[in-house]
């Protein structure tokens, strides 16, 4: 459905259009990293892994996510280069497929292995720890948190991006032969890494159930049977398949695919524009995973309202179209920022700062459940948080009323079907006094005035 064209190689204008995105970040100095990544800058790799061509985007030590990369995956190489079985030890891993079809295979051995195909805008979440490997031929973006739900960090600070390569594939290449059972910390832009050794996998376990002679032995239980009685879990999904493959380890909560019918279009009345949430949970690294659709005529009659995210950076990931993101407006604390965007490109939208859209494009977006800073937006149940500057006008009063007043905070739960109403942590802004130097010329001399 959507096949993004990535370029190869860097361009004098990509240069220039970095100067230019740089010239508008310095308008507010004080908050540093990047406002846009462009797909034109993103490094085209080819990860012997998965035998698949990506394009990494190139995030630094500031952002909350520690890997973004767009996937081209073929058919053929199922047969000639399989993928080889790797897990993403402390994070989990997100794909959200764009276009193409293939499947998720995850676990060891083939007794409890579980299976799920996935098709165009389905989101695949690999479990942290657990080993996996993909078919098919798909096209998909990639990405996880550097900071875990349960707040470990993935691989080190220059380092984010962790594969534990677990097994090889018989058709694999020479490449692969010592690395089996290494543990390997890459950059974002898997330009180099960091080998932590060999990670073996515990295949025997000591006997915990014998007992001293004498006594009598424990019982021995099924473990995952153990929990799924006792443990209630979120669906996540309404696919019954999907749900028994899940049910094959009870002991790993969470979907591993969540279909495009789990994510039901809605009207967002402050974006004014159609918006699919998927379901995510509590145990998800990922806060919020939106498709959203706007028109560029609701630029008109439904613009966007002005709002900011405190704590936590919101990515949003253009799939197609075009359109600009503005920083700033209604925020007395900061200058604007424009940006013009389109389909390739990952806007970054700094956390604190106002920001509002325009144009007409489909978009991703997300933000993880904890910053790079160690911030926890919002709480556990409603991880999703937004503080409103400007209320636009709209041209029905059942939208007039949806909207929230400048000075509002909320925080949302993952799908968006819930607010709470929280008292404004900004009582008041102003803009310091620190321009009062005159009325002590005692304290100040010729030289600090100038």
């Amino acid at each position: 459905m959507y096949t993004i064209s990535m370029p190869f190689q860097r361009t004098e204008e990509n240069r220039k259009q970095c100067e230019r995105d740089r010239r508008e970040a310095a308008k507010n100095p004080l908050v540093p990293g990047a406002r846009i990544l462009r797909g034109r800058d993103a490094v085209p790799v080819y990860d012997s892994f998965s035998s698949c061509r990506q394009w990494c985007y190139p995030l630094s030590e500031l952002n909350d996510l520690g890997f973004f990369s767009y996937i081209e995956k073929k058919k053929d190489t199922d047969e000639n280069s399989p993928w080889t079985l790797q897990a993403h030890p402390g994070v989990n891993v997100y794909l959200y497929i764009l276009a193409g079809e293939g499947t998720l295979f995850v676990g060891e051995g083939n007794e409890k292995q579980e299976r799920y195909d996935f098709g165009e805008q389905e989101l695949v979440i690999v479990p942290r720890n657990i080993p996996y490997r993909m078919e098919g031929e798909w096209n998909a973006v990639c990405f996880h948190a550097r900071c875990s739900v349960y707040g470990t960090v993935a691989g080190d600070e220059r380092f984010p991006h962790p594969v534990w390569v677990r097994e090889k594939p018989v058709c694999s290449g020479k490449e692969l032969q010592d690395q089996e059972g290494e543990l390997l910390y890459f950059d974002q832009v898997m330009s180099c890494c960091l080998s932590m050794g060999k990670r073996e996998a515990a295949r025997e376990y000591a006997d915990l159930h014998k007992a001293p002679e004498g006594l009598e032995p424990a019982s021995r239980y099924d473990i995952d049977e153990l929990y799924r009685d006792v443990t209630p879990c979120d669906p996540q999904t309404h696919t019954e398949e999907n749900r028994r493959e899940a049910g094959k380890h009870a002991q790993i909560l969470g979907a591993r695919v969540l279909k495009r019918t789990d994510a039901p279009a809605v009207y967002n009345a402050n974006a004014g524009l159609k918006q699919s949430s998927y379901p995510l949970t509590w145990t998800d690294d990922i806060a919020i995973c939106n498709l959203a659709e706007k028109l560029a005529s609701s630029d008109l009659d439904r613009p966007f309202d002005s709002h900011s995210h405190p704590d936590i950076e919101e990515y949003k990931f253009i799939l197609s179209g075009s359109g600009t993101v503005t920083i700033g407006v209604g925020d007395e604390t900061c200058e604007e920022e424009t940006y013009h965007f389109t389909a390739g490109d990952l806007v970054i939208l700094p956390r604190g700062l106002a920001h509002l859209d325009a144009g007409g494009y489909t978009a991703l977006y997300f933000h993880t459940k904890q910053s790079v800073f160690g911030k926890v937006p919002g709480d556990s149940l409603y991880p999703h948080i937004a503080y409103v500057y400007t209320r636009p006008k709209r041209p029905t009063r059942d939208e007039e009323e949806a909207l929230n007043d400048p000075g509002t905070y909320i925080k949302m739960n993952s799908r968006e079907t819930y607010n709470v109403y929280c008292p404004n942590p900004i009582v008041r802004v102003e803009k310091n006094p620190t321009d009062m130097t005159h009325l002590r010329p005692d304290l100040f001399g010729k030289e600090d005035l100038t």
